[in-house]
């Protein structure tokens, strides 16, 4: 089975997305240097259907396939997609700037997620005043060991005000996903067993 390419018109904005499996939505969002075929191309989206969850890996507006529209934030993007496909409680992924946008969605919306990844997320300093909002969430927090982009005191900040929050290094580089896809995926698959 492959990833299905789908597009939705929300606020002026043609967004494209890939689509595969059915169940509980993961919501995918990529970093600045990637768009929506990143997930798929590191087996990231086959891994979550196989998991039996519906990943749903999305461009950003104005990144891949997606037009700009009239969004004030990444994360005001976020939940206008969340409501506009109306999502129950998605698990939300979220690397770099990806990561930064889903937890200020997150911290201003604990009760509208089911869960959270955040690979190498930037920013989280930002947010420390509302951290706590998301303690009893599933938290899975994945960086790598050599990350120079976002340095693991982020990771550390989330740890310290979320007690349902886990950790772990995966491969070097900030996009630890490249470097090790299948310890990556491992790692996706074992948190997704647990919810």
């Amino acid at each position: 089975m492959q990833a299905v390419e789908k597009f939705i018109e929300i606020n002026g904005a043609r967004i494209h997305y890939l689509e595969q499996g059915s169940g509980k939505a993961v919501v995918l969002h990529h970093g600045a240097r990637f768009n929506a075929r990143t997930w798929e191309e590191v087996g990231t989206i086959s891994t979550i259907a196989d998991a039996g969850f519906r990943a749903i890996s999305i461009d950003f507006p104005g990144f891949g396939k997606s037009t700009n529209g009239k969004f004030n934030s990444l994360s005001e993007f976020i939940g206008s997609f969340v409501d506009e496909m109306k999502l129950e409680k998605p698990v939300l992924l979220g690397a770099s700037m990806g990561g930064e946008a889903v937890l200020e969605y997150s911290v201003d919306n604990p009760g509208k997620i089911g869960g959270l990844i955040l690979v190498g997320a930037v920013g989280v300093s930002n947010y420390e005043e509302k951290l706590k909002s998301l303690d009893g969430i599933p938290i899975l927090l994945i960086w790598g060991r050599k990350d120079s982009v976002s340095s693991k005191s982020n990771a550390e900040l989330i740890l310290k005000y979320v007690k349902t929050a886990k950790f772990v290094n995966v491969g070097n580089q900030h996009a630890c996903y490249l470097d090790d896809p299948a310890g990556f995926n491992t790692q996706i698959r074992e948190y997704l067993k647990g919810l």
